[in-house]
């Protein structure tokens, strides 16, 4: 958890700061904290976006390019938001995310373990089981949120529906997206056709980031040309193709890495 304290010495969550505030940091400690007992930290400049199409950060050329914003003593809340209407209930989420049988589970839990972050680090915010007060607190207590691919547009409808957009919109650690958790972290994305979707589409994201547009999984198809080239015409924006060895971060300015074109 990061820390801030104020002039007169308080210290307080990075969900209470304010940008007058310095940054710290404190990991084991419980409430009231004191100033002796944290340690300054070098590099604050959050909050930090990460835009790719795959979860699988601990692969080595993602690896290299976030090891620097993640730290063995981070604590992550995966947000698993994304899934399609097919999951109707808690049995359904619990065969795609619960450990031990969710076929998405190891694929978004064990690959922080290569940046030293262990198993207790880790919680998951239950659609189906958790109240909007413990949705909260899981997000709220976290500096590093992962976004989940899927379905862009009913993840929007979830996480209005738990009225949680606000504190996303504010959230002030590292927030890592896929896919479709990279689409709404922009305030207007656009969703390209293909099997899940027949036609394009412009919807409204979280407005985190601004000015720019996005096309995940980026090929070259005619499809995608054609969509690029309607949010050009229609937003006068620059779109970012990222394809499947590619990412964005965006750290007071845009960072690509890996193979991604800017149209």
């Amino acid at each position: 958890m990061r820390l801030y304290i104020d002039e007169n010495n308080q210290v307080f969550t990075m969900h209470e700061a304010t940008s007058a505030m310095k940054c710290f940091e404190e990991f084991e400690n419980e409430k009231p904290y004191t100033y002796e007992n944290v340690k300054k930290i070098q590099r604050a400049n959050i909050p930090v976006h990460v835009l790719l199409n795959t979860s699988m950060i601990d692969e080595k050329w993602i690896y290299l390019n976030l090891k620097i914003y993640i730290s063995k003593n981070d604590r992550v809340c995966v947000l698993p938001f994304s899934f399609f209407d097919d999951t109707k209930n808690e049995t359904d989420w619990n065969k795609q995310y619960a450990p031990g049988q969710g076929i998405w589970y190891r694929s978004n839990q064990d690959v922080f373990y290569r940046y030293g972050i262990r198993e207790e680090q880790i919680v998951w915010v239950n659609y189906f089981r958790d109240t909007i007060d413990e949705m909260k607190m899981k997000i709220l207590n976290s500096s590093i949120l992962l976004l989940t691919g899927g379905a862009p547009d009913l993840m929007m409808k979830r996480i209005k529906e738990k009225r949680l957009k606000k504190i996303i919109k504010n959230y002030k650690g590292v927030m890592i997206g896929y896919s479709a958790g990279a689409m709404i972290q922009l305030d207007s994305y656009h969703i390209s056709q293909d099997e899940d979707y027949p036609e394009f589409s412009y919807q409204t994201g979280l407005g985190c980031l601004s000015g720019f547009d996005i096309e995940p999984h980026f090929r070259k198809s005619k499809i995608q040309i054609k969509s690029i080239e309607k949010v050009q015409e229609e937003k006068q924006i620059p779109i970012y193709g990222i394809y499947e060895n590619g990412g964005i971060i965006v750290d007071k300015s845009i960072i690509c890495f890996g193979k991604v074109d800017k149209f």
